[in-house]
C-alpha cells in the first residue's frame, strides 16, 4: 500500500467516526450539558444543544490531515499498512490514537485557535468559538465510548 492509498483510508476511517446525523449531535451535546451544568434541566439543555452551530467538514479535514501527517512522520510505512487492512479492530485503534493526537497539548491549542477564528468568523464574537469547544470535547469523549473493547 502506497503513502497516498494510507493516507486516503486513514482520513476515510477517521472521518466516518466523526459523521453524525444532527438529531445525534443534538443529543450528546444535551447530554454533555447535563453532565457539566446539572442546574439546567434537561429540556433547556436539549434547546440550548440545538442552537450550538455546526463545525463546517472543512476543520474536522484540517484536523484529520494533521493526525494523518503526524502518523507519516513517526510510524514506519509497513506498520501503517498493515493498521489499514480493513477490519474493526483496525478502524477502532485508528480512532483511538486519533483520540489520544486531539488530546495532545499541541491539538488542544490549534482546536482553541481554530474554533476561535471561527466562532470570530461566524458571529465576531468569541463566545460562539468557546462554545464549538466545549462541543468537541464532548463528541470526543463520545467517540471513546463508541470505540469496542479491546
Amino acid at each position: 500500500m502506497d503513502t497516498q492509498n494510507i493516507r486516503t483510508h486513514i482520513s476515510n476511517v477517521i472521518l466516518a467516526r466523526l459523521s453524525d446525523s444532527r438529531e445525534r449531535r443534538t443529543e450528546a451535546l444535551g447530554e454533555f450539558m447535563g453532565v457539566t451544568m446539572p442546574n439546567v434541566e434537561n429540556r433547556a439543555a436539549g434547546q440550548v444543544a440545538s442552537l450550538v452551530p455546526e463545525i463546517p467538514a472543512s476543520v474536522y479535514r484540517k484536523w484529520v490531515d494533521m493526525f494523518v501527517d503526524r502518523l507519516l512522520e513517526t510510524v514506519p510505512l509497513n506498520q501503517l499498512a498493515e493498521l489499514c487492512t480493513d477490519t474493526e479492530e483496525n478502524r477502532a485503534t485508528l480512532s483511538l490514537v486519533y483520540v489520544m493526537f486531539m488530546e495532545s497539548q499541541r491539538m488542544e491549542k490549534q482546536i482553541a485557535e481554530d474554533l476561535s477564528a471561527l466562532g470570530m468568523e461566524q458571529s465576531g464574537q468569541d463566545d460562539v468559538g468557546n462554545t464549538l469547544a466545549d462541543y468537541l470535547r464532548a463528541k470526543l469523549a463520545n467517540l471513546k465510548g463508541d470505540l469496542p473493547a479491546q
